[in-house]
């Protein structure tokens, strides 16, 4: 059998790591062929001071975008992703102002390019989510898979060669999942997504940033975020990420996990319950 294609569509290079990157390294050891497409240019993911640490003088937004370029190329490249990803080019944190209409066309041209057996992204039925280029890229990404096989959807794709696909299996990740119904083991892979993550020096020096300012907020006292320097954000990413992936993992009877919301064939496999006919589940 050939191997079978992952799309990922996401609005951040950190995204896929973040939510996803456990699964996708387990999906890339089992043989699929795994592609990226990212949204935004990044350009806002740092933060110049906080807690009273600078963590650079002079970072400017295109400074930044292109630092967060190669940042996603090296975290794919640990996740054995395709390192050659189709960045779209929108403006970070602004994803809202672009018609659904348009990035739906540009996620459809991507599923007819790659066309994918699976497709990642977030959910647009989450709840909770409260940054707008997840909110964006959720629908347009869902859209586009459900739309892909209709024809006279974008029919000018056609003239570039690009023809109707079928996304037969689709992974929807949420900060706040409803419905989750797949938990992925990635006990063996843990450590992968940490690396992975901490390519992303940029995003993860804001996050434990972001994090020193919630704490000082909140007058709590946790020594190992309070005493970090964001510069040496691994100890704090990897207690963060082990914690959230025990706590999901757990109720699934793993060390690890990752929860998805997960749609087979829009419907077909309940359809076919009790058949002899079965999916083959290999994650």
């Amino acid at each position: 059998m050939a191997a079978k294609t992952v799309l990922v569509i996401v609005a951040h290079a950190d995204d896929m790591e973040f939510m996803a990157g456990g699964t996708i390294a387990k999906m890339a050891e089992l043989g699929y062929s795994i592609r990226e497409v990212i949204a935004t240019n990044n350009e806002r993911g740092t933060l110049r001071v906080a807690s009273g640490q600078a963590l650079e003088p002079d970072w400017s937004a295109a400074f930044t975008a292109d630092a967060r370029r190669e940042e996603a190329r090296r975290g794919a490249k640990v996740l054995g992703v395709d390192p050659e990803i189709q960045f779209l080019g929108y403006e970070d944190g602004r994803l809202s102002e672009t018609t659904l209409n348009e990035l739906r066309e540009q996620c459809m041209r991507a599923i007819r390019w790659h066309k994918p057996d699976v497709l990642f992204t977030w959910d647009p039925h989450a709840p909770y989510e409260d940054h707008q280029d997840h909110r964006a890229v959720a629908w347009a990404a869902t859209e586009a898979a459900m739309f892909a096989h209709f024809p006279l959807y974008h029919p000018e794709h056609g003239d570039e060669g690009l023809e109707p696909h079928y996304v037969g299996e689709r992974y929807f990740f949420a900060k706040s999942p409803r419905d989750a119904d797949k938990t992925v083991d990635i006990s063996d892979y843990i450590e992968r997504k940490i690396e992975a993550l901490c390519e992303h020096v940029c995003q993860m020096e804001m996050t434990v940033a972001d994090l020193q300012v919630q704490l000082a907020a909140s007058g709590l006292d946790i020594p190992l975020l309070s005493e970090a320097s964001p510069k040496e954000f691994r100890p704090v990413i990897e207690t963060q990420i082990k914690a959230w992936a025990a706590s999901v993992g757990r109720r699934a009877g793993f060390a690890y996990g990752e929860e998805f919301r997960r749609v087979r064939f829009s419907g077909i496999e309940r359809w076919a319950r009790g058949s002899e006919a079965a999916l083959r589940d290999e994650l």
